[in-house]
């Protein structure tokens, strides 16, 4: 059962019929089986789930990476999420972040010392029309 304030936001999407959509976030196994189960229960998930598990290598839940089938991957169906941690490569991993620090997904290698700005300040304004 979703949280009060999620289930708030969703009724608050179905009733302008409005779509939603769930955003990766450079997610191992764990958060991906979260987001495999809420999507498999929100009626108005009308875009496809965006990830980037395809780009891992490898993953911290035991027997490894899910696997696509078709373009998808099934909803886990395990105790809990239906995932389990692979402890050993949780400690595998702990060490290698201390040995290489985090990894810089929002950077471009091409613009050295550039960072994202959040919030973006550059929006359109809603107040100057467009002409079609």
């Amino acid at each position: 059962m979703a949280s009060g304030r999620a289930s708030r936001r969703r009724g608050v999407c179905e009733t302008f019929q409005l779509g939603v959509a769930v955003h990766s976030s450079g997610e191992l196994g764990i958060q991906l089986a979260t987001m495999l189960h809420l999507g498999a229960v929100l009626p108005n998930l009308t875009y496809a789930a965006d990830a980037h598990y395809h780009q891992l290598r490898d993953d911290v839940i035991e027997g490894g990476k899910m696997a696509y089938s078709e373009g998808a991957i099934a909803v886990p169906t395990g105790p809990g999420l239906g995932v389990r941690l692979d402890r050993d490569q949780v400690a595998r991993y702990a060490e290698l972040y201390k040995e290489l620090g985090g990894y810089p997904y929002d950077r471009d290698p091409g613009r050295p010392g550039w960072y994202a700005t959040v919030p973006n300040e550059r929006f359109a304004d809603p107040a100057v029309e467009i002409a079609p």
